[in-house]
């Protein structure tokens, strides 16, 4: 936990700066939110109270943060939440390694009279900006960024950015390889 708690800072403070770490420890709500998600996560882990830890942490997430981010999710290291308010991440997402989300973001089901959970699966590096909705069991490759307000209902390959209603593939972004 205090591992990807150390890489969440990271990704809020990329010059390393131990003044700028020490700020964003004490006053950056996102970084809270973020913190209280990775807490909550080793909480609801717990043999015999897990259950009632899981729920207690994501109602305070709801209520503080305005935020309806489930425990059950899996997110990678590195992650950083701008402006913690108003994002809904469903139980079966998964999120890769240093990503950015914005506020206003809903991953979750597309089909909301389905009781079977088709949620997102975003790769690594990625960026999802604000209000932007990914909806359904869509992949978003490594290295894509999700314009603001898109809404995204199929899969999104690498190394691209995808704006729009419904999203469309803008501009390939070059790779290391490219270079």
């Amino acid at each position: 936990m205090f591992n990807n708690i150390g890489k969440d800072l990271s990704a809020f403070t990329n010059d390393g700066n131990f003044l700028a770490k020490f700020k964003c420890t004490l006053i950056s709500h996102s970084f809270h939110l973020v913190v209280f998600y990775r807490i909550g996560v080793v909480l609801a882990a717990t043999p015999v109270f897990g259950a009632l830890l899981r729920v207690l942490m994501e109602y305070f997430i709801r209520v503080v943060y305005a935020s309806d981010i489930s425990l059950k999710s899996k997110i990678g290291p590195g992650l950083m939440i701008v402006h913690g308010h108003d994002i809904v991440i469903g139980g079966e997402v998964r999120i890769g390694k240093k990503c950015k989300i914005l506020n206003g973001v809903t991953l979750g089901n597309k089909d909301t009279e389905s009781s079977i959970n088709q949620q997102p699966t975003v790769g690594d590096n990625v960026v999802i900006g604000s209000g932007a909705k990914l909806l359904g069991p869509i992949h978003i490759g490594d290295n894509v960024v999700i314009g603001a307000n898109s809404v995204v209902l199929n899969n999104i390959p690498s190394n691209v950015v995808a704006a729009g209603v419904p999203a469309k593939i803008l501009k390939t972004l070059a790779t290391s390889q490219d270079k």
